[in-house]
């Protein structure tokens, strides 16, 4: 039997069963592995029982031992869906930002070491390019293989950060604030300049002004 893992033991639609004889073939019920894990090592079909298929009478055929050497069971690892979404930072850090899918309920990973190729958010086609899968709750990482680490299979969302704007200057007659207003990019070593700036009001007296 193989199979991809998919957190139970049962083995049905993945026995192959070989009778000998050309044009006699038998079905089975109650298949199962001794053990739902890939990487537990000597897995064999500890449960399966004969049944009449084409050409087969499961009268005429006993099962072998049932061992890791007669019943070999092959589990192959799930691979997992991947994908992230964090606000600019300046980095290509994704730690706890990223999103583990792996398709089986109640099975959880975390992860280590996760990173996008780009930082920016212009930038298209932005992927997980670096991460290792971890144990988590109720799952197993060896069960678990990466996709393609591509912007199809584990894509990266950058969202803008918001910057935060103020503006003080002597009063002179106009709403214009060239020269005046202070951005706060949030980030060290990250300036930006403008255009353009304009006060809601011109006036020292008149209440909650702002950049508009």
């Amino acid at each position: 039997a193989s199979k991809t893992y998919d957190g139970s033991t049962s083995l049905t639609g993945y026995v192959t069963i070989d009778t000998g004889i050309s044009g006699q073939a038998l079905t089975y019920t109650g298949a199962a592995a001794n053990d739902a894990n890939v990487a537990t090592a000597n897995k064999y079909i500890s449960a399966i029982t004969l049944a009449n298929g084409t050409g087969g009478t499961a009268t005429n055929y006993a099962l072998p031992t049932l061992n890791a050497a007669n019943a070999p069971v092959t589990i192959s690892a799930k691979t997992v869906s991947l994908s992230a979404t964090k606000t600019y930072d300046g980095t290509t850090d994704l730690t706890g930002y990223v999103t583990v899918d792996t398709g089986i309920s109640g099975q959880a990973l975390t992860y280590t070491g996760a990173a996008s190729n780009d930082a920016n958010v212009a930038t298209a086609s932005k992927y997980i390019n670096a991460i290792t899968l971890a144990n988590g709750t109720g799952g197993v990482a060896t069960n678990y293989a990466l996709p393609t680490l591509d912007a199809a299979h584990a894509a990266v969302t950058i969202n803008a950060k918001t910057v935060s704007l103020s503006a003080s200057k002597t009063y002179d007659g106009s709403t214009s604030l060239t020269g005046n207003v202070t951005i706060d990019t949030g980030i060290s070593g990250q300036a930006l300049t403008y255009t353009g700036a304009t006060a809601s009001n011109a006036n020292v007296a008149t209440a909650n002004k702002y950049i508009s």
